[in-house]
């Protein structure tokens, strides 16, 4: 009896232990869940878990109706955000800066923080967080680095190339990262992003618009307006619009090393 307890209770440690340190695969998420009313906004969870190099990972929307406002409360000196403004109009304030920008806008609010917003509009708005912590946490590099900033999708550079545009938004270390890497891209029907390739660094497709065929190892799946891919470390991956109108989405990716 001694032994058969001593075996179930080393059982129970390891599943214990397993359920502590599962890790999110690569795959296309999708808004999952009975959304949940927080005060003046509604949270919808997108993705929950743990990365290679993210020791918490949270995906998900806010929407904010109108005439309200709101304060991020999960910024703190263990936290990082990005900020992805999926539709409508709003006023979002970084620290003392206030701007009201449109869909497609990014806020990158460094741990520590802070970030506000306010519904002017007639329309319920919805944005995009992306909440996280790693294990390299480094305040000093980060602030180094630059400030936290908001930036308007209008202000952003455009570079058309034979497949569509790309919008280069920034490549820097940040609080979390040795290197976050952040890019917007409008595939045109009919096109690769590239051919299937690897890399050590863990990315997310964040969809913006359209529709996209996604290939992640041998499989192919499809990712709409609202969803988001991520893409593991060393995982093969590649994008195909097989639509018939163009697609968008931010590409974010994170560096455990400047290097890789």
């Amino acid at each position: 009896m001694k032994l058969i307890f001593t075996a179930l209770l080393v059982i129970g440690i390891a599943l214990s232990v397993k359920a502590q340190t599962d890790s999110l695969h690569a795959a296309v998420y999708t808004p999952k869940g009975k959304p949940v009313q927080m005060g003046n906004v509604t949270k919808q969870l997108i993705i929950l878990g743990t990365t290679l190099d993210i020791k918490r990972f949270e995906v998900y929307t806010l929407t904010l109706e109108p005439g309200k406002k709101y304060s991020s409360t999960a910024t703190d000196r263990k936290n990082e955000q990005l900020i992805v403004v999926k539709d409508g109009n709003i006023k979002i304030t970084v620290n003392d800066t206030a701007k009201t920008v449109g869909p497609g806008s990014l806020a990158l609010i460094l741990a520590g923080d802070k970030i506000a917003f306010e519904n002017t509009s007639a329309q319920p708005v919805s944005w995009y967080v992306l909440n996280y912590q790693t294990s390299m946490e480094n305040h000093q590099r980060g602030h180094d680095a630059g400030p936290s900033f908001l930036k308007d999708w209008k202000d952003l550079k455009v570079t058309k190339t034979d497949k569509g545009e790309t919008r280069n938004v920034y490549d820097r270390p940040t609080t979390m990262f040795e290197r976050f890497d952040v890019h917007a891209t409008v595939l045109n029907n009919g096109f690769d992003s590239h051919a299937p390739h690897t890399h050590r660094a863990e990315e997310l497709i964040l969809m913006i618009n359209g529709n996209c065929q996604f290939q992640i190892g041998q499989e192919k799946f499809q990712a709409k307006n609202g969803d988001a891919v991520l893409m593991a470390s060393k995982v093969p991956h590649a994008a195909q619009n097989v639509g018939t109108a163009p697609c968008s989405y931010y590409a974010i990716q994170w560096h455990l090393l400047k290097g890789n």
